[in-house]
């Protein structure tokens, strides 16, 4: 093989392997497929059948790959499920070296669909744009960023088929396998730094981010009043919520960067000191003014289906909640950010001894 073909198995082994490190299986099952797609594609002509079959190979059993990895639940490593799609790998790339030349023609036959008048590309093609499909609307379903980065990499992917602007179909599944890699990287940085409930960078972001900073800041810590009681009373899918609504209103905050500390818990970070005190006013005031409107409770003893049946609509209801803030700045007599953060949840209980619902700051 040329370098550019060796730098081409690397580039996708490469990305397999990241997919498989940062347990992203579905990904590594689709680069799985593809790594050994763009590996037949890569060899000489003169090498053996693997490389004069390798087109002929991708086109009956790269498309079927791909849907069977998007339409199977997305495996553990060790299970059964993986063993089995390994497996199947295994069997395409044996019949692609091994097949006898009657068997291999009576497979061109059979796949994708032989009983079809198209050509077997175009077969490929349309089985390629249902896992587009099929990518498409489990993002739109769950909102994960790295179905729409598979999405996105079997679109290019059915560029190869079509052989778009002149490129043979390795050069558009190496672009594939380039955003597969891309969205496994973006989706597990995400997993790490930011809260999965709300959606705002996590106590891990604040550490990283607190200690690169230098000069002046202030730190607001938050807390919601009395959730504990709150979650007792109408459960943790009503807590959830309540939750998520202080992050977003948080995250509005005027010249701050929020953050989710941990629990019920969240904080504010300045870069303008000054702007500080009066912009966790408005914070206060703003999540103050929210109506959260909570989910129905079940009726207990009923089943969904009677309940559904005898009872009447549930009746929304629509509650309010306060929060008390405590701000601390980085001053001459607090340098360090774990004394800066210590003020600052030291004001917040006096906010919550006074009272709650109010903003209090060291001075």
């Amino acid at each position: 093989m040329t370098a550019s073909s060796y730098l081409a198995v690397a580039f996708c082994s490469l990305a397999f392997a990241l997919a498989l490190i940062f347990r992203r299986h579905r990904a590594a099952q689709l680069l799985a497929a593809s790594t050994l797609a763009v590996t037949a594609l890569s060899l000489p002509s003169h090498t053996g059948l693997a490389a004069e079959r390798a087109f002929d190979a991708a086109v009956m059993f790269l498309p079927w790959c791909w849907l069977l990895a998007l339409l199977v639940p997305e495996p553990p490593l060790r299970s059964r499920r993986m063993l089995a799609f390994t497996a199947l790998l295994a069997i395409a790339v044996w019949l692609t070296v091994m097949a006898p030349v009657h068997v291999w023609d009576a497979l061109q036959r059979l796949l994708p669909f032989g009983a079809m008048s198209w050509r077997p590309w175009r077969v490929a093609l349309a089985l390629n744009s249902v896992a587009v499909a099929v990518a498409a609307l489990q993002w739109l379903s769950a909102r994960r960023p790295l179905d729409a980065a598979s999405a996105f990499a079997l679109l290019l992917g059915a560029g190869g088929w079509l052989q778009l602007a002149g490129l043979d179909l390795r050069t558009w599944l190496l672009a594939g396998a380039a955003v597969q890699a891309v969205g496994v990287v973006y989706s597990s940085w995400r997993l790490a730094f930011l809260d999965a409930l709300t959606g705002l960078p996590n106590r891990r972001a604040l550490d990283e981010t607190l200690a690169r900073l230098s000069g002046d800041y202030a730190l607001a810590m938050v807390d919601v009043d009395h959730f504990k009681q709150f979650n007792d009373k109408h459960g943790h899918d009503a807590g959830d919520r309540v939750l998520a609504a202080v992050a977003r209103s948080l995250a509005q905050t005027r010249a701050a960067q929020a953050f989710r500390f941990g629990g019920e818990e969240f904080c504010l970070l300045f870069r303008r000191p000054e702007l500080a005190r009066s912009a966790c006013e408005e914070a206060r005031v703003a999540i103050e003014a929210l109506r959260v409107v909570l989910p129905p409770k079940p009726v207990a003893g009923k089943s969904v289906r009677s309940a559904k049946s005898t009872a009447k609509p549930a009746r929304r209801t629509a509650v309010q909640v306060t929060a008390s803030i405590g701000v601390a700045q980085r001053g001459t007599a607090r340098r360090a950010v774990e004394e800066v953060l210590k003020a600052a949840d030291q004001c917040l209980y006096k906010a919550k001894d006074k009272g709650r619902n109010q903003v209090v700051a060291w001075t």
